[in-house]
């Protein structure tokens, strides 16, 4: 079995129009979308505070069976996200929805690094709080390193982070294309994709893959799509090394996530 380590933001989703409360976040969301695979031992590391959204995303944690035993529990405010849904459930944001509580504060340790080299993979995001310092351990290491650079246009100083990253995601569009296949060709990183309905596309080696999206009904809410996305193409991924297979998980993963409110 798999054993994989997602990090850093464990938060809780508020959505006032619908009176429903849920543990989320980029780590949490990927550690259960790992989880639900059956085929990982999925650990969760990060900062929550000591109120009641940390007794929240502590409970989701163990309704999946995620091990939260690096799970840091720092003094002060949980992180929170205020999410609105449009009438086909595509999530939108007011000005001041999120509050970031303890998770900028998170910094890894010594103790730390030398846990994180246990794992077969880790999963983060761009924003982790110490990303730096996670891509000075991945050079030192052999895990698989996955990171989501969420909807950032890529740039050409992303080059010194990539000899450090195995796995790119990024919600794409049509104008990237060239610079992650171009990138393909001069790193071992395997570079994804997402498109929401378009699917997928990714580039290995500059072989180019796509993946139509799995068809749903009706959308109930978008939030946590991308990284169920994330963590059932690790899985995929790592278990048989076959990137069209990983796509057609991770947007089976996207499609169930659709089915209803929160990421997880």
């Amino acid at each position: 079995m798999l054993k994989i380590l997602a990090m850093s933001c464990c938060c809780v989703d508020v959505f006032p129009e619908k009176s429903v409360v849920n543990a989320g976040g980029n780590a949490l969301n990927v550690a259960a979308s790992c989880a639900r695979t059956g085929k990982a031992e999925v650990f969760l590391t990060g900062n929550i505070g000591t109120d009641m959204y940390a007794e929240k995303i502590m409970e989701t944690a163990d309704k999946h069976q995620i091990n939260r035993q690096k799970l840091r529990e720092v003094e002060g405010e949980s992180a929170h996200n205020n999410i609105y849904l449009t009438k086909d459930g595509d999530r939108y944001f007011l000005e001041d929805s999120w509050t970031a509580g303890v998770y900028p504060s998170y910094r890894i340790s010594a103790k730390d690094a030398a846990f994180m080299k246990e794992f077969d993979a880790i999963a983060t995001t761009f924003h982790d709080p110490d990303l730096k310092r996670l891509l000075d351990i991945s050079l030192e290491s052999h895990f698989f390193l996955s990171v989501d650079f969420l909807s950032h246009t890529p740039k050409h100083t992303w080059r010194e982070y990539l000899p450090a990253i195995d796995l790119l995601l990024i919600n794409g569009k049509k104008d990237f294309f060239p610079l992650l296949k171009e990138w393909s060709c001069e790193f071992h990183t395997l570079f994804v994709a997402t498109l929401g309905e378009a699917g997928s596309i990714a580039y290995l080696d500059g072989t180019e893959y796509r993946c139509e999206a799995v068809k749903v009904d009706a959308a109930t809410d978008t939030t946590g799509c991308g990284d169920s996305y994330h963590g059932a193409f690790l899985v995929d991924y790592l278990t048989h090394r076959d990137v069209l297979s990983a796509m057609k998980a991770g947007s089976a993963s996207a499609a169930y996530t659709l089915s209803f409110i929160g990421g997880c």
